[in-house]
């Protein structure tokens, strides 16, 4: 198995190149919503689906795309689809299919197509449909350190380039089976356990970045409101909040890459071949009670999926597996007695046979529980011992000061960010 490296390149191009990626990404969210049209046509009139190949001969040469751009486009909107069509065969009405319209989409180029000269990578556009010339392709300059492999993917986002690269490395999966579990939540961000030893990420710095920004984002929007919608001043507010928008993602993202490099350094050091994490999906499933402003706020901004997706190519190169599995009542159950109840705070108190332990460990422990006996969580086969270790993944500063309205919220365009 060969490892994979994502890393994120904010781009510096000049006005040309920039509106050409502008093009490309406006053409791209054309694609998606014509698909999204045409897949509701069909539904709505009870006819059969379209299959993959069929959708893809049809939108062949009829977009400024190249041909396997438009290809993978195509399959992660039915990627989309099956996910959905999944979801709602077990249980999950709300989960809906793709049907909000784009102004922007991120294409994606498959590594075969990318031309690499010297430092920089040529992105290929197809032949316009109208005047029946081929597009220019798009040039994007790589820095000096950018790691070594083979660019097997390009998606291209707003004011900067997603690049995977394969390293060529074959990595062998451990010999001997060991499995871990990790309960996943707002406070910690990870509690990874093998049964004798845990491993406690805390996530408040998270909860502390978001909260800024929802404050700060808040703040301008006040602003705005007396302002006259696209006046010069509130042009001048909406370029500040972009900009603290992409400073608080670029945090986020790194603060979520360090967190997820130290549940890897833990499996490693623990010898794990198999990290088992709750389904994220059944976070807000089956609520019966409506949770307040706040509470919905702070699960929107968790970005859990985003840690999942981190800590999954990160195992990879390692070759430990990464299975997502039902979380359900595993931190209701007192993992001594099996009794069932509501906990409240942070310490898990058993008000049948006295247990007390960890809130998070329990939940941890009972996931390795649950999946070990194939579904059921069996009392005295796992105890929490408190043996747990905090680790905070970044040292965090104080929130920065918003920037004056009069910045010009132009994208920042000279610093690398290379991850993993």
């Amino acid at each position: 198995m060969k490892s994979n490296r994502v890393i994120q390149i904010q781009l510096q191009v000049s006005t040309t190149v920039w509106q050409q990626m502008t093009e490309a990404r406006g053409e791209a969210a054309r694609l998606w919503n014509k698909m999204v049209k045409l897949h509701l046509y069909c539904r709505k009139r009870n006819k059969k689906w379209p299959t993959q190949a069929q959708f893809e001969k049809h939108f062949a040469r009829k977009f400024r795309l190249h041909s396997q751009t438009i290809q993978a486009l195509i399959g992660k909107f039915f990627a989309n689809i099956e996910t959905t069509r999944t979801n709602r065969a077990n249980g999950d009405k709300r989960a809906r299919y793709p049907y909000k319209e784009k102004t922007y989409f991120n294409p994606v180029w498959k590594g075969q197509h990318i031309k690499q000269e010297l430092n920089y990578i040529m992105l290929p556009m197809g032949i316009d449909p109208h005047t029946r010339k081929r597009q220019l392709a798009i040039s994007v300059r790589l820095p000096e350190t950018i790691p070594q492999g083979k660019i097997v993917q390009a998606e291209l986002a707003f004011g900067k380039l997603l690049l995977t690269i394969q390293n060529g490395i074959e990595v062998e999966k451990p010999k001997v089976e060991k499995v871990a579990a990790s309960d996943l939540g707002s406070i910690h961000l990870g509690v990874v356990t093998d049964g004798t030893d845990s491993l406690a990420v805390v996530g408040r710095g998270l909860r502390s970045i978001n909260q800024g920004k929802a404050k700060a984002s808040a703040q301008i929007s006040q602003l705005q409101s007396r302002c006259e919608k696209y006046s010069r001043r509130w042009k001048k507010l909406q370029a500040t909040k972009r900009k603290i928008l992409r400073k608080t993602q670029n945090q986020t993202h790194n603060l979520l890459h360090k967190a997820a490099n130290e549940i890897v350094d833990y499996c490693q050091e623990k010898e794990v071949s198999k990290l088992v994490v709750g389904d994220i999906t059944e976070i807000n499933k089956n609520k019966r009670k409506k949770a307040s402003r706040r509470l919905n706020q702070e699960m929107g901004l968790l970005s859990l999926g985003v840690f999942v997706g981190y800590l999954k190519y990160k195992f990879a190169a390692f070759g430990i597996e990464l299975e997502t599995t039902s979380e359900s009542y595993t931190t209701k159950t007192c993992p001594a007695c099996g009794h069932k109840h509501k906990p409240k705070g942070r310490q898990y108190h058993c008000p049948k046979c006295g247990f007390v332990g960890v809130r998070d460990e329990v939940g941890a422990i009972n996931l390795l529980n649950k999946y070990l006996n194939k579904g059921t969580i069996k009392p005295q086969f796992l105890i929490p011992n408190g043996n747990v270790k905090y680790l905070r993944p970044v040292k965090l500063k104080n929130f920065a000061k918003r920037s004056s309205p009069t910045d010009t919220g132009q994208p920042s365009i000279h610093v690398l960010c290379a991850v993993g």
